[in-house]
């Protein structure tokens, strides 16, 4: 799963990004104050230029595989790297372009996607096939080498390997995330004009799910839905925000913001709007325990652990004198083990602000 608010940034627009922390955090449902468990920074590329990782995956058998993008000497292309278990490898070939999003069924099924295109990894060479110009993935999933999806933010349509090609199929809303959570059961979450909206595959075709009306802070205020986590058939979340142009106390033009979590029981909808002033959740991923990892902001994020109605948070771990960001958790399947994939760059404004791709991980 992913989520990125600076694709495509060099080392002139990174140095220009501020530090802000996941001001205004909201705790959906108590314990503010409580501390989740740890993560840890793992491993920092140490690659020539600049180097950022948009999302994450990781197999069953502890495989992890990212996907991202790397400047060098001013010219951009797709980075995949491979964590199989004991190394780290950068995949060799990899598309010449920016790659927003990455599934896997095992290492020798490796599906990245960037503007307009799929390209397979199939363990020894990239294969690539065209998704339509107007296409560009957010995000991806699959159950199967024969069952794959991908959706666009920007296009009312998906896209689904059924084995032998890619085939367009239309949404009734905009989907920015999807989670397949077994074939024929698929779910995907984002925007139908100004509100969240959640979709559900049965098969056949996609409906839209009968969630509940969210008042809005402000005329123009539009609600969005930023990632999807399928638990269980009664347990899904939806995360994302609320955003509003407005006026501070002093009169300047400022934008406004709310967290916003959905939750599906199995038998109705639920919507939550956090206090104002909070970064938007952007990712949500099981935890391996019944309860969740939700991800808030991508600039030096908080991370909440959420188990039953206890939010518990915990900063993204990062190096002395850097600043981080966080764009997709992944988990391991049967396991507690969740990962994260984003990069980090010196605080400030150093001669030098190089992106180096970051990986983080629970346990």
């Amino acid at each position: 799963m992913r989520t990125a608010f600076v694709s495509g940034l060099t080392a002139l627009g990174l140095a220009c990004m501020p530090a802000v922390a996941a001001s205004g955090v909201t705790d959906q449902g108590g314990q503010a104050g409580e501390t989740a468990p740890a993560w840890r920074l793992t491993r920092v590329n140490t690659l020539p230029g600049d180097d950022v990782l948009d999302d994450v995956t990781v197999l069953g058998n502890g495989s992890v595989w990212a996907a991202g993008h790397r400047a060098v000497n001013g010219r951009l292309r797709g980075l995949v790297e491979w964590f199989d278990g004991t190394a780290w490898k950068v995949i060799p070939g990899s598309p010449p372009y920016e790659l927003k999003a990455v599934t896997a069924g095992s290492n020798r099924d490796v599906w990245v996607f960037g503007p307009g295109k799929a390209s397979r990894w199939n363990g020894r060479a990239w294969a690539t096939s065209s998704l339509g110009s107007g296409f560009s993935a957010t995000d991806a999933d699959g159950t199967g080498a024969k069952d794959v999806w991908a959706v666009a933010e920007a296009s009312a349509s998906a896209r689904h390997w059924n084995g032998s090609s890619w085939k367009s199929v239309p949404l009734p809303a905009h989907a920015a995330a999807v989670d397949a959570y077994r074939a024929g059961d698929v779910w995907a979450a984002g925007t139908k004009g100004s509100r969240p909206a959640i979709m559900r595959w049965n098969g056949k075709a996609w409906a839209l799910a009968p969630t509940p009306s969210i008042t809005l802070p402000a005329p123009d205020a539009a609600a969005v839905l930023n990632d999807i986590a399928v638990l269980g058939p009664g347990n899904v979340w939806a995360v994302g925000g609320v955003s509003w142009e407005g006026a501070n106390d002093e009169g300047d033009d400022v934008t406004f913001s709310r967290t916003l979590v959905m939750r599906w029981n199995g038998r109705s909808w639920s919507a939550s709007l956090g206090a104002a002033n909070a970064q938007p959740y952007t990712e949500v991923e099981p935890d391996g325990r019944g309860g969740v990892w939700v991800v808030q902001g991508n600039w030096n994020p908080t991370l909440w652990r959420v188990t039953g109605s206890a939010w518990r948070s915990t900063p993204i771990p990062r190096k002395a004198g850097t600043d981080a960001a966080l764009f997709s958790i992944a988990r391991r399947p049967g396991t507690t083990t969740v990962w994260g994939a984003g990069f980090t760059v010196p605080q400030g404004d150093p001669d030098d602000p190089s992106a180096n791709g970051a990986f983080w991980r629970t346990n």
